[in-house]
């Protein structure tokens, strides 16, 4: 009778490269450019407009209800960030799946967090969805007087889900650092750790929440490579 195949490390594979690929498509439908200018030293448009305090900080992103290029730049933005309410699907999939299948060696102590750790995750997500409502709300504001209320609550709203996100995978990073062997995790440990710091003087200094992501993103691909692309393989081979 013929062993089954390791379904855990398949789905990890399939959900990593569905999630890069998704990613991908995210970059290449994103504005590249603002209208005149970011701020707080932003390069990112797309970043600068989740931490925008002002109307005019808005307006600068995506020009007035008056200018020529309004209608394609707020249509862009939308696209974007429709798209973007199943991308954090993904990524919470994602994130859950790594951090309980990297738990299983060690469920008496790290899965024992798991629910705690899920519940941030949620609450990052959460956040993130309310988020894309105020900036589509924002996109249909005619004036400034009509950002107001969104802006209100929009920089809390993207602070708090960076920092669900970045809290979840830098615990899953120090996970990595006491449980797993190899030179690999050790390197995404570091990288996950550093995000979270990173993320979290972003408090006091917001263009550093631009640093967090090639720490952030080269940490999700060496997480996926290990348990989805390794993993999955090897238990194919041992299989066949």
């Amino acid at each position: 009778m013929s062993e089954k195949i390791n379904f855990p490390e398949i789905w990890g594979l399939g959900l990593g490269l569905f999630l890069s690929l998704y990613a991908g498509f995210l970059n290449h439908v994103s504005p590249s450019e603002p209208f005149s200018e970011t701020h707080s030293g932003f390069h990112s448009p797309v970043l600068a407009l989740e931490v925008a305090e002002t109307p005019k900080q808005v307006q600068d992103l995506i020009g007035v209800y008056e200018n020529e290029e309004f209608p394609a730049l707020t249509s862009q933005y939308r696209i974007l960030h429709y798209f973007d309410f199943g991308f954090i699907f993904c990524y919470m999939a994602f994130l859950a799946y790594t951090g309980h299948y990297a738990g299983r060696r060690v469920r008496h102590v790290f899965l024992k967090i798991f629910l705690g750790m899920i519940a941030v995750l949620v609450l990052g997500g959460f956040a993130d969805i309310v988020e894309n409502i105020l900036i589509l709300n924002l996109l249909d504001a005619k004036n400034a007087e009509e950002m107001v209320s969104s802006l209100e609550y929009l920089k809390p709203t993207a602070q708090l889900k960076w920092f669900c996100l970045f809290a979840y995978s830098a615990t899953i990073g120090i996970y990595f650092w006491l449980y797993e062997k190899g030179v690999l995790l050790r390197i995404t440990s570091v990288l996950f750790v550093t995000a979270f710091f990173l993320g979290l003087f972003s408090i006091f200094k917001t263009s550093l929440l631009e640093l967090c992501f090639p720490f952030f993103a080269l940490g999700m691909a060496l997480t996926w490579f290990h348990y989805g692309f390794s993993l999955a393989f090897s238990s194919l081979s041992k299989k066949t």
